[in-house]
C-alpha cells in the first residue's frame, strides 16, 4: 500500500504490516539459501538434527504461510481504503485502482524475472484487480466469498493428492523429482546460484514464468483472493483499525492461536510419521493442516498485535515496527537484495552452505537492519523510496518526499 500523508494514516495497520514484513523473511530466506525442495520438504536437503531441526520446526509452526496470510489480509483492506479515499477526493476509484495494481504487476514482474522467482507482488497485483467488484459488499458477504474461495483452493490441493496416481507418468515423475531431487539436481542448483548474474538470472526467469502462468491460476489466486476478501471484511467491520472490543481481539488471539497451532502441529506429527512422503500425501493432503491452521494463527497474531497496539508496552519497538510497516514495499525488495548478496555468487556465495541455524542468524541481522533503517529514513522523508515512486506513478505527478521543517 502506498504511504499515506501524516494525519490520514491508520497506525494499527502500520504495526501489523511491520510485523508481517519481518515475519515473512523467516520463510523467504529458505528459498534464497537452499534448493527449492527444502522449502517444502525439510528432508530434501541439509542437516535436520538438533538446532537445525528446532529452527525448521519453529519456522513451520509459527511462520510458514502465516505472515503471507497477514500481508494478503492487509492488501485487501488497502483496496477498500484506497477506493474509499478516491471517492472522497472526487477521483475515479476504478482508474486509480487499475493504475496502482498495474504498476504493482510491473514491479513484481521485474522483481521476479530479474532477482527472485519467489516474488509475491505480481500475484498481489493480479488478484487485487479481480477484487474491485467486491469492494462495495457488506462485511458478511465478503466473509462468505472469502471462505468460498479459500475452500476452492483447499479442494484443488486435496484433489491433486487423491488423483496423483492417475496423473500421466511424466507429470508424476516431475513432481517426485521436485519433492526429492537427486544429488545431480542438487549440485546443479548449487552451482547455478553460486554463479554469476548471467548464470542464475535465466533460472529466476524460467521459474517465474512457471509461477505466473501455471501456479498463479491453479492455486495461488484462490488463497490470495480469499484472504484479500477477508481483509476487506475485517477493515469494513473496523476490527483492523482497532475499533473492535478488546475482548474480541483477546478471543481471536486465544482461540485462533490454540486452534491454529494445534492444526499445524498435527500436520507436522503426521508428516514425521511417514517421513515426509509419499509426495501425494505430504505435499497435497497433509498440507491442509497448515493451509487452514496458518489462517487461524494469522488471525491470532492480528488480535495480539491489536491488543499490543493499545498499550504503552515496548513503545520503542512498536514505533520501529510501525516505521517498517510504512516502508514495507521498500523493505521487501531490500530483503531480496541483502539475501542475494549473502547467498548468490554475485555476493558471498553462501547458497547451499548455510545451515538452518546459520539462516536464523542472517534473519536476525536483516531484522536489525530494517528496524534501524526504517525509522532513520522516515525521520527525514515522508515515504519510503519505493512507496514514493509507486505513489507518484499512481497519481501521475511528482510528490514531495523530503520532510519540511
Amino acid at each position: 500500500m502506498p504511504s499515506i500523508p501524516k494525519g490520514e494514516r491508520w497506525e494499527s495497520l502500520d504495526l501489523i504490516r511491520g510485523c508481517a514484513v519481518l515475519g515473512i523473511f523467516v520463510m523467504n530466506i529458505q528459498a534464497f539459501a537452499m534448493p527449492e525442495a527444502a522449502y517444502f520438504n525439510p528432508t530434501a536437503y541439509g542437516d535436520l538434527n538438533g538446532g537445525n531441526y528446532g529452527v525448521w520446526l519453529v519456522s513451520h509452526l509459527f511462520f510458514d504461510s502465516k505472515f503471507m496470510a497477514i500481508f494478503s489480509i492487509l492488501f485487501g483492506a488497502g483496496i477498500v481504503l484506497f477506493t474509499e479515499r478516491a471517492v472522497k477526493r472526487e477521483r475515479s476509484p476504478f482508474w486509480g485502482h487499475l493504475r496502482r495494481n498495474g504498476l504493482l504487476i510491473l514491479f513484481g514482474f521485474l522483481h521476479a524475472h530479474l532477482l527472485w522467482s519467489g516474488d509475491i507482488l505480481f500475484s498481489y497485483g493480479v488478484c487485487a484487480l479481480l477484487m474491485y467488484p467486491f469492494r462495495r459488499l457488506s462485511a458478511k458477504a465478503l466473509l462468505r466469498w472469502s471462505f468460498g474461495l479459500l475452500l476452492v483452493g483447499s479442494l484443488i490441493s486435496v484433489s491433486g493428492g487423491l488423483t496423483f496416481q492417475e496423473w500421466p507418468a511424466a507429470e508424476q515423475q516431475e513432481m517426485l523429482d521436485f519433492w526429492n531431487p537427486g544429488e545431480e539436481a542438487i549440485a546443479e542448483a548449487v552451482a547455478i546460484h553460486q554463479g554469476t548474474f548471467t548464470q542464475w538470472q535465466p533460472k529466476m526467469s524460467e521459474d517465474s514464468w512457471l509461477m505466473q502462468l501455471v501456479y498463479l491460476p491453479q492455486s495461488i489466486v484462490w488463497r490470495v483472493t480469499g484472504l484479500m476478501l477477508l481483509g476487506m471484511a475485517l477493515f469494513k467491520s473496523g476490527f483492523l483499525l482497532g475499533r473492535g472490543a478488546k475482548q474480541t481481539a483477546k478471543n481471536l488471539f486465544i482461540l485462533g492461536g490454540l486452534i491454529g497451532l494445534a492444526m499445524v502441529a498435527w500436520g507436522v506429527w503426521e508428516n514425521e510419521q511417514i517421513g515426509f512422503g509419499p509426495v501425494e500425501t505430504s505435499f497435497f493432503l497433509l498440507a491442509q493442516w497448515n493451509y487452514w491452521g496458518s489462517l487461524a494463527l494469522a488471525l491470532a497474531y492480528i488480535g495480539a498485535i491489536l491488543l499490543w497496539f493499545g498499550t504503552p508496552v515496548l513503545k520503542g519497538l512498536k514505533n520501529r515496527l510501525m516505521a517498517c510497516g510504512r516502508m514495507a514495499f521498500t523493505l521487501y525488495i531490500l530483503q531480496t537484495l541483502l539475501a542475494i548478496f549473502v547467498f548468490r555468487g554475485t555476493g558471498l556465495g553462501w547458497f547451499g552452505e548455510t545451515s538452518r541455524l546459520g539462516q536464523a542468524g542472517v534473519v536476525l541481522g536483516v531484522w536489525a537492519v530494517m528496524l534501524t533503517l526504517a525509522p532513520l529514513w522516515l525521520s527525514r522523508f515522508s515515504f519510503g523510496p519505493l512507496e514514493w515512486l509507486w505513489r507518484c506513478l499512481t497519481y501521475g505527478k511528482v510528490l514531495p518526499i523530503r520532510k519540511t521543517a
